[in-house]
């Protein structure tokens, strides 16, 4: 049996009493040093980190979310996962990316009528992608505040795991939005078939960057409990999670070539095991 963990909160109930996950797994993305040890609260059943690094931003230096950008990585992106991104057309209406790495949504969401601001974690970063991508994107909660109720999509593409207070950036969300408005959320799934497989070598657990998976039934309950209607959930099948795992399995670091190497096989595998992510829209009561 596991051991409880002592001298921990949770983020979503604050309990303070979880059991062992993974413990002491490297940064096996990027390098940094460090281990980091992954939690199950013994109350919610939320994993998450045991204890948020408090700096947690210098793990995004030369994060290649941000930077990746070359034609290679966007035919990549476009066939790997542009499935997962939301793409009506806008007809003038507002949408909030938060998290927008690179920006490369908002553009593309611009391109189809929408009127898309960006927000970011990171004001210089925030500052600087918005003179690169001539868009507005925003920074601190205090200034996302000021937007109640002006969006009519927000949208969490593969960000919202990264938040170290995940409950309270959502209620700011749901405020960002006009009645009526739609919250769009994309995660890995750390229920999935493929995280079982994988364990602490799964390409998406990403510590330290990925601090909390939540799961289909919390964020469903977190959405019905802030008003929230028509919630609708689906997996997203997606060929990164198995391309990247086998480079962690191989030679326990993200390896380029493996990675590239694995899409192939990382395509017929999400044919079959097709919950490795997951998406969650609702909408706000009118």
């Amino acid at each position: 049996m596991s051991a409880v963990v002592d001298r921990f909160q949770c983020l979503q109930c604050a309990s303070p009493d979880a059991h062992s996950k993974y413990q002491r797994v490297p940064d096996r993305f990027h390098g940094f040093p460090g281990e980091f040890t992954y939690v199950t609260c013994a109350q919610c059943g939320l994993v998450q980190h045991e204890h948020v690094p408090p700096n947690l931003g210098a793990f995004y230096t030369g994060y290649r979310v941000h930077t990746g950008d070359s034609l290679l990585y966007r035919v990549l992106r476009r066939l790997t996962i542009g499935h997962c991104y939301l793409g009506a057309q806008g007809e003038g209406k507002a949408l909030l990316d938060i998290g927008c790495g690179n920006g490369f949504y908002l553009k593309q969401m611009a391109g189809k009528g929408w009127q898309p601001t960006g927000y970011e974690f990171d004001p210089e970063y925030a500052a600087t992608l918005s003179q690169q991508i001539e868009l507005p994107v925003i920074a601190g909660e205090q200034t996302l505040a000021e937007h109640e109720g002006r969006f009519d999509l927000v949208t969490f593409n593969f960000s919202f795991e990264h938040l170290d207070r995940p409950v309270q950036f959502l209620e700011l969300a749901a405020r960002a939005l006009r009645p009526g408005g739609q919250i769009y959320i994309a995660v890995p799934n750390i229920e999935s078939r493929e995280a079982a497989v994988f364990g602490s070598r799964w390409f998406h657990l990403d510590p330290p960057r990925h601090v909390s998976f939540f799961t289909k039934a919390h964020l469903r309950a977190q959405l019905e409990r802030l008003g929230f209607t028509d919630v609708k959930v689906k997996n997203l099948a997606i060929p990164t999670g198995f391309a990247g795992s086998i480079s962690y399995r191989l030679w326990n670091r993200f390896q380029g070539a493996t990675w590239y190497a694995g899409i192939i096989p990382g395509l017929l595998f999400s044919l079959f095991v097709r919950d490795g992510n997951f998406a969650i829209s609702a909408r706000r009561r009118a």
